[in-house]
């Protein structure tokens, strides 16, 4: 670690966030400890990042039960920035109704990890739907010298409370009992947040882009959607985003930019205009912003498992390829089996803009083998099998 990052390590104002944080986990456990006390209620609690999104798996799982089980309760994590969709109760994270929801609903859904005084009680079933396919290692696959005790504590407790995991593919299904230490049962059944790119129709699509700014259907609409840097923080000690294009990135005739930050780096971000792209981090449903563009560029995030569902373009913008493989390491030949040019610089990523239809077509095969291995199951149907096997078996 260099002197700087050391220094930002224990920046006063990160440290002090820290052990406020701390406190205010310590007063939750304790009510939370009571709240298990309680009878468990037909309920179902759905948890998506901490309550910062309303979507991923666990809410198109939450669409299609809302019609197979109609007696189930139904309750929401939110944050300051989100609410819980029509049909749902919400309660804050980390609130009291918060700790009693989580201590009492018969089912959870979550697609990250609870808080660490999380408890799974007697009779609860726990649904984990993960929040992607991986490029870089996870969980006890990254080199054990980057982990810390409480990641690994944290780790161990998830999955020995899970009763179900989702697994998107064959290659998830064979990964993830290492990495996550994970001995339960594995539903490979394509992601339930997949759904809509095979369901949704042209209306749909432009009804989206509308929503966003983009009426017109011509206009070429490139989604730039970066993952977080396990080396770059802020002084608080947040996740910093990330941006590699320039903000006044000038993109060819016809061309429109939307900025997607990962979820982790939300603390850090800040939402305003740009007369050059368009932001969209805060927009609720990624799976959305999928289908309203004819193009992505990404780098190391899941997203891109999910974009080629739809079969339109991707482009890698990684200038940080060597040290990102390096300090976090990858489950296979990134470089081999890209289905679309992997970048290094804003012009680059410019040329390769101007030749989508090139790149289609000098990527296909790669595309077709990826789209195999990785999309074999995304036929619109995940949340259904899910719910058959997790909520309506055996009821």
């Amino acid at each position: 670690m260099s002197r700087l990052a050391s220094l930002k390590k224990f920046a006063p104002m990160r440290l002090a966030g820290a052990a406020k944080r701390r406190a205010a986990t310590k007063v939750r456990a304790v009510q939370y400890q009571l709240d298990l006390k309680r009878p468990l209620a037909n309920a179902v609690l759905f948890e998506s990042f901490q309550g910062k999104v309303i979507g991923d798996s666990p809410y198109d799982i939450f669409l299609v039960l809302q019609q197979a089980r109609p007696d189930l309760k139904f309750i929401w994590v939110t944050a300051p920035a989100t609410k819980a969709p029509v049909g749902a109760t919400g309660v804050a994270f980390g609130s009291r109704a918060y700790l009693q929801a989580l201590a009492t609903a018969k089912y959870l859904v979550n697609n990250s990890n609870f808080p660490p005084y999380f408890r799974k009680a007697t009779g609860q079933v726990y649904l984990q739907t993960w929040h992607g396919t991986p490029l870089k290692r996870l969980g006890r696959d990254i080199a054990q010298n980057n982990l810390t005790k409480s990641y690994l504590d944290t780790m161990d407790r998830e999955a020995k409370a899970w009763d179900y995991l989702i697994s998107p593919n064959a290659f998830c299904t064979e990964i993830f009992p290492s990495c996550f230490g994970y001995t339960g049962e594995i539903l490979e059944t394509g992601y339930p947040r997949n759904d809509k790119l095979s369901n949704a129709t042209s209306a749909e699509r432009q009804r989206i882009r509308e929503s966003i700014g983009v009426s017109d259907p011509s206009v070429t609409l490139v989604m730039y959607a970066p993952t977080w840097r396990d080396y770059s923080r802020t002084a608080t000690g947040n996740w910093q985003s990330v941006f590699y294009l320039d903000e006044n990135i000038e993109l060819p005739e016809g061309f429109k930019l939307i900025y997607r930050g990962h979820s982790n780096t939300h603390e850090a971000h800040k939402d305003g205009g740009n007369d050059r792209f368009i932001d969209v981090t805060r927009y609720p449903n990624i799976t959305d912003l999928y289908l309203a563009a004819d193009a992505l560029i990404t780098d190391y995030s899941s997203v891109m498992f999910d974009f080629t569902v739809t079969g339109k373009p991707l482009i890698f913008m990684t200038p940080d390829l060597e040290r990102y493989r390096a300090e976090r390491g990858f489950y296979f030949d990134f470089e081999a089996e890209a289905p679309g040019p992997i970048l290094n610089t804003e012009a680059e990523v410019l040329q390769a803009l101007q030749s989508l239809d090139e790149i289609s077509t000098s990527y296909q095969a790669k595309y077709r083998a990826w789209q195999l291995k990785f999309d074999a199951h995304e036929d619109g149907k995940a949340a259904s099998r899910v719910i058959a096997k997790v909520f309506t078996e055996g009821k």
